[in-house]
């Protein structure tokens, strides 16, 4: 069993470093310099400190955000918008430790619904958006996009974009080892066996150094051996964790790692190497969220060619499942922190962002917007065109596990999957560090 308290002891360092950090880089500013000064209108300007996860300079969404946040300020001459960026698991700690106080220097704030606000819901941190969501808001939201948002029938947030998880394979590589593109559990064992043969080339690249990679890859194979609608059951407290499916997940995640299929040293790969893998054909497939598509065609690094990429379903398990089911949904949004000295124009600014930032998703094939505004569909890439046929086919979706139960369960279940990578994992042991997480 992993060492929890090593973790959170490095958690602590990390977030006094990130405090340091963050405080070098505090005047970084999504605010062009035409807009930073003043107004003319005599007014004293309105500074929203927002921050979010879109930190590298390559994502589409970055770039769709600051032209957001450009034409929201030619709008609105009297606001300025200071923006701060984290990688993602950076973010996730900054965040939670700005939380532990009054987090002053946040007004707004990219997060997740579902299970992981859920505590900041609890402990009054976060503003209701209900005085702020009009008839003609309403009016523009898609039918189911805001359960992940509500608590306590209160509206906290507005959706961006949902996602679908995507087994992305490299069918030039497939044909390579003579392999099959893999619809089954078993056709994907038999194509690990024949990648792996391959000089240079891991079957599937995993970043488990990030643990909600490696938790991708167990969520994948429990969708398949439980069934979405127990494992909803389960997430949202209705149900115990507890039945064979989440043993027989848990074992064929190591069944894998020993067939070679995560490469030698998977707890060695991030998120961004396992990426970098595949867009530079070292890595035959990864599985990943919808939004990933579209570095595909975008990213300079990536030296695939995007013909032969091939979107793919979860892959079934002979005599289980249902394959309408899917990792997928609404869940991401900016959020108003309560303790924002100017909550009207935060929460005005709240679901202006979203809804761009749903429109932007689509647009740039990295997500479906959760907004009924016309988008131009001409520019969709194929492979996110491929994307939204699966969709299409999809009828129960599960969030992320990370996202859907609350905090402690959460980073957990994240340190545990990354226990199943390694030699000699017990997932005896896996099972029962769930149960005393989840079943409490």
């Amino acid at each position: 069993m992993k060492k929890r308290m090593g973790k959170r002891v490095s958690a602590v360092i990390l977030t006094a470093a990130l405090a340091v950090g963050l405080a070098g880089c505090a005047g970084k500013s999504s605010t062009p310099p035409a807009a930073a000064g003043s107004s003319g209108s005599g007014k004293d300007k309105v500074v929203l400190n927002v921050w979010h996860q879109w930190s590298n300079d390559t994502n589409e969404l970055k770039k769709k955000y600051d032209d957001a946040v450009a034409a929201y300020i030619k709008d609105n001459p009297d606001v300025e918008i200071n923006t701060q960026t984290l990688d993602t698991e950076a973010y996730k700690t900054k965040i939670s430790a700005e939380f532990a106080g009054d987090a002053k220097g946040i007004d707004l704030f990219y997060y997740w619904g579902a299970g992981t606000a859920r505590k900041m819901v609890n402990a009054d941190k976060l503003l209701p958006l209900d005085p702020y969501i009009t008839d003609e808001v309403k009016g523009k939201l898609l039918e189911g996009s805001t359960a992940a948002f509500e608590y306590n029938d209160k509206t906290y947030s507005l959706p961006m974009f949902s996602w679908y998880m995507t087994l992305y394979c490299n069918k030039d590589l497939f044909e390579q080892a003579g392999a099959e593109l893999p619809q089954t559990y078993d056709q994907l064992v038999t194509a690990v066996e024949k990648l792996s043969k391959l000089d240079g080339v891991t079957p599937m690249a995993s970043g488990a150094k990030d643990g909600w990679n490696a938790a991708f890859i167990y969520q994948a194979l429990a969708l398949r051996s439980v069934g979405a609608e127990d494992i909803n059951k389960m997430l949202s407290g209705k149900a115990p964790f507890e039945g064979e499916g989440y043993k027989d997940a848990a074992d064929k995640v190591q069944e894998l790692y020993k067939m070679g299929a995560f490469g030698a040293n998977p707890l060695e790969q991030s998120n961004d190497d396992a990426n970098a893998a595949f867009g530079n054909g070292k890595a035959a497939m990864r599985l990943m969220g919808s939004w990933f598509a579209n570095s595909i065609y975008s990213d300079k690094t990536v030296t695939i060619k995007p013909e032969d990429v091939v979107a793919m379903k979860i892959p079934m398990i002979t005599g289980k499942g249902n394959e309408g089911d899917y990792c997928g949904g609404f869940v991401e949004s900016f959020w108003v922190n309560k303790n924002t000295k100017n909550p009207d124009q935060a929460a005005k600014f709240a679901i202006y962002i979203n809804e761009k930032m749903g429109e932007a998703a689509y647009e740039t094939g990295s997500g479906f917007s959760g907004w009924k505004t016309e988008i131009d569909e001409k520019g969709l890439n194929p492979l996110f065109i491929q994307i939204k046929d699966l969709l299409s086919q999809g009828t129960t979706a599960v969030l992320a596990w990370d996202t859907s139960l609350d905090a402690e369960p959460a980073t957990i279940h994240n340190e545990q999957v990354q226990t199943l990578f390694a030699p000699n994992a017990d997932t005896g042991e896996f099972i029962k560090e769930h149960e005393a997480a989840i079943n409490k």
